[in-house]
């Protein structure tokens, strides 16, 4: 199961430290915490299914020292398909990939597919900058937190169908 308490308190305290704020800026620094630290959750969360899921069907010792190395350790980024879906092909196969795709609720997997691309737009955005003045926009905290709940249902999603799975 993919642990959401930690990051859903601490979005929960960037949202209520967002809402208190002595300053915009102030304002905008828990608002780009809570982006960050979403995406960062994302990121764990993703290579964790794919370790998970190798580590149930791997008994040679250099394919899973193969899959720390050149499959997860390699992979940066939340992209659902140049990231996620990537790796699981490189673990469960193409065909593997397809038929857990399949078994997903359609609907619910284009929003969460839709969902990690606004996140990584508005993380590309965020990522090389710094808070110079007030004058930026950058989603509160409260619209991240409605995102992550989006991203966990997704997420959780795969997981439970991924474990169902047989290869």
């Amino acid at each position: 199961m993919i642990s959401k308490n930690y990051i859903e308190a601490n979005l929960k305290y960037f949202d209520s430290r967002f809402r208190h704020a002595g300053s915009t800026k102030e304002s905008l620094f828990y608002s780009k915490l809570a982006l960050m630290e979403l995406c960062g959750w994302i990121e764990i969360s993703m290579d964790d299914i794919v370790v998970r899921c190798a580590k149930k069907r791997i008994k040679d010792a250099a394919n899973s020292k193969m899959l720390h190395n050149e499959i997860v350790r390699k992979n940066y980024g939340f992209d659902y398909e140049r990231n996620f879906r990537r790796m699981l092909i490189r673990v469960i196969g193409l065909i593997g990939t397809e038929k857990l795709e399949r078994k997903l609720n359609k609907t619910a997997h284009s929003k969460f597919v839709s969902t990690l691309s606004s996140l990584k737009l508005a993380r590309d955005a965020e990522a090389h900058t710094y808070v110079k003045g007030t004058t930026r926009s950058i989603d509160a905290p409260s619209l991240t937190l409605s995102r992550f709940f989006d991203v966990y249902a997704g997420l959780s999603s795969l997981d439970a169908k991924l474990r169902k799975m047989t290869f």
